[in-house]
């Protein structure tokens, strides 16, 4: 199935396919350097996932990648600091062990042995300094894939890999854009959640909630508001979008320092400034989900 992941939908049971599908966009890539190139979207008329037709050589695409030069800073750290609250409010404490896969240069990781999580480890196979396979020989009490799953070939099996890692009564956290909240008819809106060509399959909250429990995992807590808003003024991303948009709307602004403009004293800039936060983004989502404990067996009979 995942070779013909290109024109059939690789998550369902009941996969749609390209040919049949009533939403299909075309949008361009949201990093500067492949601003130009454009790249078909469709959503699968039956679990609702999207997913990216254009097969390219990625390892192009990956050379320059904005976030492979992520460097801590004080807006990170406070974004950080929320994801965090989310795990400590799922049970997070300082004893366990947590593994983010796929954390690229190792960010969390980072902030998390800052504030005393020294058992937290990070996974990334594309970065020398985190692709240690000896890390996935073992399972954690937390698991973190965030903005991981939408970029794999296989989103299936990266999933049944991460549940593996989880220890038993553990927790996965997994944060994605949530297909369902976005529209196709309004590509250039969720150019950022579509973030071509490097989401290659983007999944609905209702088939990965459904995956993961026909897995046996539990949900704990599921948001659907991005962990990076905030009520502090200019942090929110509804106005981090319209920034943005004032200039090339690419995702490589995330990481530059733009100067001021008069436009940020337009009305709808200074609402969206302060109160943006109150309209909330719903197209990204997390899901805590929590793995059973096996039942004790009995003279070899499981209970």
């Amino acid at each position: 199935m995942i070779a013909n992941s290109k024109r059939h939908c690789c998550v369902c049971d009941n996969p749609g396919s390209l040919d049949r599908a009533t939403e299909v966009a075309e949008v361009n890539s949201n990093v500067r350097q492949f601003a130009h190139e454009r790249f078909t979207v469709w959503r699968c008329e039956n679990c609702r996932s999207l997913h990216s037709y254009n097969s390219p050589d990625l390892d192009r695409y990956y050379r320059e990648y904005p976030f492979t030069f992520q460097t801590p800073n004080l807006s990170w750290r406070l974004i950080t600091n929320n994801y965090i609250t989310r795990l400590r409010k799922a049970g997070l404490c300082r004893r366990h062990t947590l593994l983010d896969y796929g954390c690229g240069s190792g960010l969390l990781v980072d902030e998390l042995h800052r504030k005393g999580y020294y058992h937290a480890v990070g996974y990334d196979p594309y970065h020398e300094k985190f692709a240690h396979p000896a890390i996935l020989t073992r399972q954690y009490d937390f698991v973190v894939l965030q903005d991981v799953i939408e970029h794999s070939e296989n989103p299936v099996g990266m999933l049944d890999e991460v549940i593996d890692l989880t220890a038993p009564g553990g927790i996965l956290c997994l944060g994605s854009p949530n297909a369902e909240a976005i529209d196709l008819g309004r590509p250039q809106m969720y150019i950022h959640s579509l973030h071509q060509p490097y989401h290659r399959n983007i999944l609905s909250a209702g088939i990965l909630r459904s995956l993961a429990c026909h897995r046996g995992l539990t949900v704990e807590k599921f948001y659907d508001v991005y962990y990076a808003d905030s009520y502090r003024p200019f942090a929110n991303v509804n106005f981090c979008h319209y920034y943005a948009r004032l200039f090339d709307n690419t995702l490589d602004m995330a990481f530059e320092t733009y100067p001021l403009t008069w436009r940020l004293l337009k009305p709808r800039a200074l609402f969206l400034a302060f109160l943006g936060r109150f309209k909330p983004n719903l197209n990204e989502m997390m899901f805590l989900f929590r793995k059973p404990i096996p039942k004790p067996k009995l003279n070899g009979i499981q209970s």
